[in-house]
């Protein structure tokens, strides 16, 4: 039975919520490490999962109870909201791993941070395709391919990528993969010219794949120098330096140590606060998108999918 509740009334809870009152003791914690560089991680919390939750049945008062979805919720709206509180932990983790070291917290920084990529593109992947739906829209990125397309394609990629991608199979067995839709692509159709997304795009392909070192190859080295602060190979020379004798050679160079090394604590710091602060430019089109869909034109399906009906 779909609940009954006016945008009004929900916009009126909504200007009452907060972490700080609202959230689970993870979001009521840790918060404030996100905050200052990424609001918008609140606002769509605000907007778009508080209406799914128990939060809006004002008969529901226990704290444990409010923060459930309610029931009818369609599997892709809870999806949405799972997806943004998961890539909120990770952040969380990876600052938390800055802010209290431990022995590996400079690997599982970086570790979290990938994780928290992955799950920034499966969320907007999520609200493109529900965005899609409820304007009846077809996305030409998941457009079912023509033979002739799809060897148009073929041809292409070889050209392209088959050298590398055969390379990568001898020297490391990693499987020749053709990928003809993925996030990217649709993303890519969602963002279009949007520079934040030619930012997010650049920036995290280096931390991809400082995080694919991290996991799949031996262990990155250290310097430390005189004044004790270890320094590690900043991103964009990583491939250099996976290779320890190249590392051993720096500690030397001082040229070398200036160009293409950074103080461990520093680069964690940044890549946090870059990634953040990315991510905030981001949100602003789904908002704006779900916005107009939810409380703007009061769309029929994007109210079925909460499982509400106007009162």
């Amino acid at each position: 039975m779909p609940y009954k509740v006016s945008a009004k009334q929900i916009r009126a809870i909504i200007l009452k919520s907060y972490f700080s009152n609202e959230g689970d003791v993870n979001e009521r914690i840790y918060w404030p490490l996100l905050g200052q560089k990424f609001p918008n991680c609140e606002l769509f919390w605000r907007l778009f999962v508080i209406p799914f939750t128990k939060r809006i049945e004002s008969e529901v008062t226990d704290p444990n109870e409010r923060i459930r979805e309610r029931e009818g919720i369609s599997p892709d709206v809870f999806g949405m909201g799972l997806t943004h509180y998961s890539m909120f932990l990770n952040l969380v983790y990876a600052q938390q791993h800055f802010r209290e070291p431990k022995i590996s917290s400079f690997e599982d920084c970086y570790v979290h941070l990938g994780s928290a990529c992955d799950l920034a593109e499966a969320f907007l992947c999520k609200v493109y395709l529900i965005t899609l739906e409820c304007s009846g829209v077809v996305s030409q990125a998941l457009r079912e391919l023509a033979k002739a397309d799809f060897l148009k394609f073929a041809e292409q990629w070889f050209d392209l990528n088959y050298s590398k991608a055969h390379h990568a199979f001898v020297v490391n067995q990693k499987p020749l993969v053709i990928n003809l839709v993925n996030k990217v692509n649709l993303l890519d159709e969602y963002f279009r010219d949007d520079r934040y997304w030619g930012q997010y795009k650049s920036f995290t392909q280096l931390i991809r794949q400082y995080r694919n070192i991290i996991v799949h190859d031996t262990q990155i080295g250290r310097i430390i120098n005189l004044n004790g602060i270890q320094l590690v190979p900043l991103k964009e020379k990583i491939s250099t330096y996976k290779v320890l004798s190249n590392l051993f050679l720096a500690r030397n160079n001082p040229v070398a140590l200036e160009k293409d090394f950074a103080d461990m604590k520093h680069l964690m710091f940044s890549d946090i606060e870059e990634f953040e602060g990315l991510l905030n430019q981001l949100w602003t089109k789904p908002l704006n998108d779900l916005t107009n869909l939810f409380y703007k034109d009061k769309n029929e399906l994007l109210w079925k999918k909460y499982n509400l009906t106007e009162s």
